[in-house]
């Protein structure tokens, strides 16, 4: 069989469809690279029996026909910034270095929800400040991509675990948060997909905040695809946050048909250093 980890998640999706293979094979050979990584250090917390349990609950769905979701059966990874319910929740800093919250945020319940495989809390630079992963207690993450010299390059910041975990296939796809800048770029560091959606698409209940009034939390993976598959389940209005926006979520795989002709992008002069 190919390496699973190689598969994106829409792959994956219609590989479990086709009954390819299950959803414990895949987390199997996902632990197995998380673990062979862990020289890259993106991984806080590592939730291997946590994630092979909730496979035997996605294989019978599976066999069953009755898949939640695109989602259902695939491993995330889940930036150590949002609570997670039972699963320890550190936002990469010494002083909640044994915080275990009591509730789960709204992105990560939506995510289990729709049958996703939480395999591990992913580094970042302590309470998400920082824009190189170099400030977390735990140590930095590590870019799997390396300079045509040989020398490590830093893997962005603040979602920095997030990004190290996609490019290094140890999980299909993760969540990050982004203030100014930090799921863009680690995702362009380290050569993956990210996207900030606008504002109050996506609730901040039960994120820990750098900024409330700019968080907003996003998917990161390996192609476009797999990213509009993530937002339409992690988007939506949630009464817990007063800024989150009551408006129908669109069905986001299916406006990637149209493509981008016609469309046109601004940039900022000041950008340009006046040239």
């Amino acid at each position: 069989m190919a390496d699973l980890t190689s598969k994106t998640i829409a792959e994956l999706s219609q590989g479990f469809d086709n009954k390819e293979f299950s959803s414990t094979e895949v987390v199997k050979a996902y632990i197995e690279k998380m673990q062979q990584g862990r020289n890259y250090n993106a991984y806080i917390t590592e939730t291997s029996e946590y994630a092979l349990s909730k496979a035997l609950e996605s294989d019978k769905r599976i066999a069953e026909g009755k898949r939640l979701s695109m989602l259902d059966g695939v491993p995330l990874g889940i930036k150590d910034l949002f609570c997670t319910k039972d699963i320890r929740t550190t936002a990469a800093s010494k002083i909640l270095e044994n915080f275990i919250p009591p509730y789960e945020s709204t992105v990560t319940q939506n995510l289990l929800d729709a049958g996703s495989i939480f395999i591990g809390k992913t580094n970042l630079d302590e309470s998400a400040m920082g824009g190189a992963n170099l400030t977390s207690y735990f140590g930095q993450a590590v870019n799997p991509i390396k300079r045509a010299d040989g020398k490590e390059v830093v893997t962005g910041g603040s979602s920095g675990g997030s990004a190290t975990a996609v490019a290094a296939s140890m999980c299909a796809g993760a969540t990050g948060t982004d203030t100014g800048g930090s799921i863009r770029q680690p995702a362009a560091f380290c050569g993956i997909v990210g996207i900030k959606p606008t504002y109050g698409r996506c609730s901040r209940y039960g994120i820990i905040a750098y900024a409330s009034s700019l968080d907003q939390a996003g998917p990161m993976t390996k192609t476009v695809e797999d990213a509009a598959i993530m937002l339409e389940k992690m988007a939506g209005f949630d009464e817990l946050d007063s800024t989150s926006a009551n408006i129908a979520v669109p069905n986001f795989t299916a406006s990637l048909k149209s493509g981008v002709k016609g469309l046109k992008v601004g940039v900022v002069k000041e950008f340009l250093n006046g040239d």
